[in-house]
Parts: C-alpha cells; sequence; structure tokens
C-alpha cells in the first residue's frame, strides 16, 4: 500500500514540475517548483517508511528482493524532479 502511495506522490512531483514549466506567472511557477519537490521528499519518506515496517516484520526477504528497484526507482525520481524543477526555474527567472 506504501509503495503505490510513493509511487502516485513521485508522478505527482512530476505533474508539479509539469505546471511549473507552463505555468506563465513566476511566481505560480515558484510555488508549483516548491510543491513538486515537497513530493519528492514526501515519496522518499514513504519508502523509507515501508521499508522500516518490512523489517520489523522481519521479512528481510523482501526487502533484499526489492532494495535495488527501490533504489533505482529514487534515483530516477530525484534525477527528473530536480531537472524538471531547473527548467521551471530558469524559465521563470527569464519571465
Amino acid at each position: 500500500m506504501l509503495n503505490i502511495l510513493s509511487l502516485i506522490l513521485g508522478v505527482c512531483a512530476w505533474v508539479f514540475a509539469g505546471f511549473a514549466i507552463t505555468t506563465p506567472k513566476a511566481f505560480a511557477a515558484h510555488k508549483n517548483t516548491m510543491m513538486s519537490f515537497c513530493m519528492g521528499a514526501i515519496s522518499l519518506l514513504v519508502q523509507l517508511f515501508e521499508i522500516n515496517r518490512r523489517v520489523l516484520c522481519g521479512d528481510f526477504a523482501a526487502i533484499e528482493d526489492t532494495i535495488r528497484a527501490i533504489l533505482i526507482a529514487s534515483v530516477v525520481l530525484v534525477s527528473v524532479t530536480i531537472i524538471l524543477n531547473l527548467v521551471a526555474l530558469v524559465k521563470a527567472k527569464n519571465k
């Protein structure tokens, strides 16, 4: 359940970054950029809570099986979010 929530929040982070790129006003772009970073951070926190839940349950096999995919997904989430938000901030600066 927490993995689905993390996925939804990650997609929302990219959507807010997209809104920031397409927003004509600089203030709204900055607000959307901030929301995007917050959604990405919350998405990563949800993943940490999911790993913690598995540790408390003693399900170390599940952690070993999924940790590489979680790591790759986290790196992609952070990288794409940062790139999109940097594009949005550069566009907002030029407005």
